[in-house]
């Protein structure tokens, strides 16, 4: 049953917002403060209002999500010195994701780095214990040494991921719901 404006005929100042069935339509209730007949307006409604989305930047530049806007830990972070930020629409918060994959990826990508060094190095020293080990192997020994050595060179080296940082606040299409997901994760393209 729809919602309407209805506005009393002989007092203007009487508007009231009522159920029609529509089979009813086009006609209108009575006024429900006088009963006299009312015409159907179109009152502009106002915006609804969605909380902010806070969360708490630490001096080192980490994040903080509070559970609830005024909770203990809120009071905590303030004190601390942490700088608060409002995400109040859907373009905030577009941005603040921008942001933070932006963050979160440079983070993966120094830990690849990090991880890639550790690896090369282990690498290095399995080669020269290898090589001094095949001085002592037969032919056909160095011959299958070397092709796992040659295996090992032609495997695909990680490479950074998208961190997908997402928030599905201000998100109202398909692709921020689970049924948009494949079974590895992926995103279905619409």
């Amino acid at each position: 049953m729809p919602l309407i404006d209805v506005r009393c005929s002989k007092n203007p100042n009487h508007t009231h917002e009522v159920h029609r069935p529509l089979a009813q339509w086009p006609a209108t209730p009575p006024c429900l403060d006088c009963g006299a007949a009312t015409i159907q307006v179109h009152l502009p409604k106002a915006a609804s209002y969605v909380d902010p989305i806070i969360v708490y930047q630490a001096p080192d530049g980490s994040l903080r999500f509070p559970g609830a806007r005024n909770g203990r830990t809120v009071a905590g972070y303030e004190s601390a010195g942490y700088r608060r930020m409002e995400i109040r629409g859907a373009a905030d918060m577009r941005r603040f994701e921008s942001s933070m994959n932006a963050r979160e990826s440079s983070i993966m990508a120094r830990k690849l780095e990090q991880k890639l060094a550790a690896r090369e190095q282990r690498e290095s020293v399995n080669r020269s214990d290898l090589r001094g080990r095949m001085q002592s192997m037969t032919t056909m020994g160095r011959d299958v040494a070397r092709a796992a050595m040659r295996h090992n060179d032609n495997k695909p080296r990680e490479r950074t991921a998208d961190p997908g940082f997402h928030s599905e606040v201000y998100s109202n299409d398909r692709s921020s719901r689970e049924i948009s997901r494949d079974s590895q994760g992926r995103r279905h393209r619409d």
